[in-house]
Formats: structure tokens, C-alpha cells, sequence
């Protein structure tokens, strides 16, 4: 008992964050990197070390992006079944359109986010 009251006043620093911050870190990976192009040599290379030592948590934002990716292209083919085939723009072609939107974005996230775990992973320096 005394364990989980000593857990339980102690709060995470996720508690304080506001939700927009949370989804944030949650989807978007690179706020996980420094900046290797800038400062000195030093500098540059602590940078390099960083994000080399940062480049595990990628597999699972790119596990993330893949479901979302999943998900837009799913709402993509049920809205494009709904939508009319008169030439007139109705509601479930602005959504079929939106979702594809969303899809292609997801999928520029996740090849980027692959290019860098693999360039990482691959490059010492």
C-alpha cells in the first residue's frame, strides 16, 4: 500500500502537458533529434551521437504511421463508395478527397521516418 501512494504522488510530467503536446510527441518523431548541421565540430558530432542513440525509437513511431496510414486509405475507399458518380461535388467527395490527402501525408511521414532510421542505422560517421 505504502508503494502505490508514494507512485501516486509522484506526477509524471506527461500529467502537466497539454493533449495538443501529447498527440504531438505521440505521432511526430522528430522532435526526438538535434540539429547535426550546425555549431562546431564538437557540437555537430554530439548531435550525430544523439540522434544515432534516438534512431530505436523510430521502428514504433513507424508502426504508428503505417495504422494511421491504414486508416486514411480505408476511409478513402469508403468514402469513394458513397460518393455520386454524377459530376457535381457532394459531401463524400470532399471526404474521399480529404482522406487522400491525409494518406498521402502519412505515407511522406512514414518514408521519411524510414530513410532516416536506415540512414542512422547504417552510417557511423
Amino acid at each position: 500500500m505504502s508503494r502505490r501512494a508514494d507512485s501516486m504522488g509522484d506526477s509524471s510530467c506527461y500529467d502537466e502537458m497539454p493533449l495538443s503536446l501529447l498527440l504531438f510527441r505521440y505521432l511526430w518523431p522528430f522532435w526526438l533529434f538535434k540539429d547535426a548541421t550546425r555549431g562546431d565540430r564538437m557540437t555537430r558530432a554530439a548531435a550525430y551521437r544523439h540522434n544515432r542513440s534516438m534512431r530505436i525509437y523510430l521502428p514504433g513511431y513507424m508502426v504508428r504511421w503505417v495504422f494511421g496510414s491504414a486508416f486514411a486509405f480505408a476511409l478513402v475507399q469508403a468514402f469513394s463508395k458513397g460518393a455520386s458518380e454524377a459530376a457535381s461535388w457532394d459531401v463524400f467527395t470532399l471526404l474521399s478527397v480529404m482522406s487522400a490527402i491525409a494518406f498521402v501525408c502519412s505515407l511522406c511521414v512514414l518514408l521519411l521516418t524510414g530513410y532516416i532510421y536506415l540512414y542512422l542505422e547504417r552510417h557511423d560517421r
